[in-house]
């Protein structure tokens, strides 16, 4: 097997900056219409902010979870949710062709490229990862390892992006079996299954310092930004998201940078 569907994409925004836009806590307090222009990948139940963004819409979507099979708690309302990103005629949605089942088994949304080589590297349980958790040919295999923002780091480094800026990602996970009062995303009926929060959070911020690495590899002057409004990822400059946007400028703030370092330093009990 293999993912074709990304054939055409490769160096197709090179030189370009693209904001990957995460789905945690602080992205209920950012102001997407300002992307309204803007390269962006987005990613799992993100249509649930549509209502209170009308102007924006991704350029791009990837989706790739369980949580829309039909034995999962939720499976209908992550499926309706899934349904109506890949509705948006703007946008152009990557989704792993296993789901399609569940998605869209009649092929109703001429916008979705569904792509079948995909791998999935479990992370010891204090979240350490394998090398080959980052593809740098998503042709060949792109890899999920637990988090759809690895899909999203993946297709940048594929499209050619030299700026890379996250929005919404602001790790610093606490635990959440699906209740109705989710802690860890921008609404609080958005519902996921989140029992290990110390291993999530390693693990992903392990994933963002091996894609850096992979990066910076390719392009020694590359640029990457976290303008998140509230977030313990400290793998980037933290930088202001209005600033940046608006300017085109970093702003950088170094005082949360080391606020978020601090969330690191402190002791972490793995179940």
């Amino acid at each position: 097997m293999s993912n074709k569907v990304f054939q055409q994409y490769k160096d197709k925004h090179k030189g370009e900056r693209v904001f990957l836009v995460a789905n945690g806590p602080s992205l209920a307090q950012t102001n997407l219409d300002l992307l309204k222009n803007e390269n962006t990948i987005a990613m799992n139940r993100i249509s649930m902010i549509y209502n209170s963004n009308k102007k924006w819409r991704p350029t791009y979507y990837l989706f790739s979870s369980t949580n829309v099979r039909p034995d999962k708690p939720w499976g209908q309302e992550w499926t309706n949710s899934v349904r109506t990103a890949i509705s948006e005629e703007r946008t152009t949605s990557f989704i792993a062709s296993m789901f399609q089942q569940y998605i869209d088994p009649r092929g109703e949304f001429p916008n979705v490229k569904w792509f079948s080589s995909m791998s999935e590297n479990k992370p010891t349980k204090e979240g350490i990862i394998s090398e080959n958790c980052f593809s740098t040919d998503v042709v060949d295999r792109i890899d999920k390892s637990g988090t759809t923002m690895n899909l999203a780091l993946q297709l940048s480094y594929h499209m050619g992006f030299t700026e890379i800026v996250f929005v919404g990602a602001d790790l610093g996970w606490s635990k959440d079996l699906g209740s109705t009062s989710d802690p860890n995303h921008f609404v609080e009926s958005y519902r996921a299954h989140i029992p290990n929060p110390e291993k999530v959070n390693h693990q992903m911020r392990n994933i963002h310092s091996l894609a850096k690495r992979h990066f910076e590899q390719k392009d020694p002057n590359i640029k990457m930004y976290n303008a998140s409004l509230k977030t313990v990822l400290d793998v980037y400059p933290i930088i202001d998201y209005e600033t940046y946007v608006i300017e085109r400028q970093p702003y950088f703030q170094d005082d949360r940078l080391e606020q978020a370092k601090a969330f690191w330093d402190r002791p972490h009990q793995f179940a």
